[in-house]
């Protein structure tokens, strides 16, 4: 049995597809295979994986852009109906370094598989945390944590990760689903792993480090970003209304809306109306978006 499938979701990056193939087929960890799953890319991703020809390696190409939420929704089903025990999710800019996932399978046997997700620490081609990467600790539960936990396993509680380097318990997956497709960009992850928190802990893997090769260390910004990418912002304020409303925080998240539409009115360099218009459609849908959760008994 292979026991981790490796889900890489990638579009139109070939040359950062081969060296995230190339540091994944150099783990120190062996029992994995990985799982590419191919938004439509139109840039010989395809002819690369393939012409690899290696065993450890699945190509899945999904027919069409179905954006990182439904890439990472259609690498979790595939990896539900394989033969594995934990899915290791990534970007295809993602680096892990060559004892990343040998780290996180003996720490899952070291928590005799009570956990929910861990993730690997994420850095930066600076070598600082990767600011978007970071995971949102779980201060209340810290203190029942077990002390060996902490101070011989490097674990420590978190409630939230991104999906670079989350390594998911398909054991809790089968409970509570597939990650929602339907968002297509943004707050897919932090939906997702606030999902599985509830089931079992999580744990931030100190020992284990995935290098993020992304453009840049600052995240997606309605405020500044280019004319050709605003559109993009109206899922980012649908999936942040939606997941507002299901963790009872509606009001938190208007006070988030409110600053990010002044600072539009204050920061902006152009198109104004548009980005604001992108915020007040994307909030108002949140309150009528419900996507049904997708479910997978492993092994069919």
């Amino acid at each position: 049995m292979s026991k981790c499938a490796d889900v890489i979701v990638t579009y139109n990056r070939k040359p950062l597809l081969e060296e995230n193939i190339s540091a994944l087929l150099n783990q120190t960890y062996e029992d994995h295979d990985i799982l590419i799953i191919d938004n439509a890319s139109t840039d010989g991703t395809k002819e690369m994986v393939l012409a690899l020809d290696n065993p450890k390696i699945k190509y899945f190409n999904t027919g069409k852009n179905l954006g990182g939420a439904g890439g990472f929704a259609f690498g979790m089903r595939k990896a539900m109906e394989g033969d594995y025990s934990y899915a290791w999710l990534m970007d295809d800019d993602s680096m892990p370094e060559k004892d990343a996932l040998e780290s996180l399978v003996r720490k899952a046997e070291l928590v005799r598989d009570e956990f929910s997700f861990m993730t690997s620490l994420v850095y930066w081609t600076d070598n600082n945390v990767f600011p978007m990467n970071y995971p949102i600790f779980d201060s209340k539960n810290i203190i029942k944590t077990p002390c060996n936990y902490l101070r011989d396993y490097k674990l420590v509680p978190i409630s939230v990760c991104s999906f670079v380097g989350c390594f998911v318990n398909l054991q809790v997956a089968e409970k509570v689903g597939l990650p929602i497709a339907e968002f297509f960009i943004y707050a897919d992850d932090v939906e997702y792993t606030r999902r599985l928190n509830r089931q079992k802990p999580a744990y931030l893997d100190m020992d284990s480090a995935i290098l993020h090769k992304a453009p840049s260390n600052q995240g997606a910004d309605i405020v500044t970003a280019g004319a050709d990418r605003i559109e993009r912002f109206y899922h980012q304020s649908r999936n942040g209304m939606y997941v507002a409303r299901k963790n009872k925080m509606v009001l938190k998240r208007f006070v988030k809306v409110a600053k990010r539409f002044v600072k539009v009115i204050l920061r902006s360099p152009d198109h104004k109306a548009k980005r604001i218009w992108m915020l007040v459609k994307g909030t108002a849908a949140g309150f009528f978006f419900n996507p049904p959760i997708q479910y997978v008994t492993r092994g069919k």
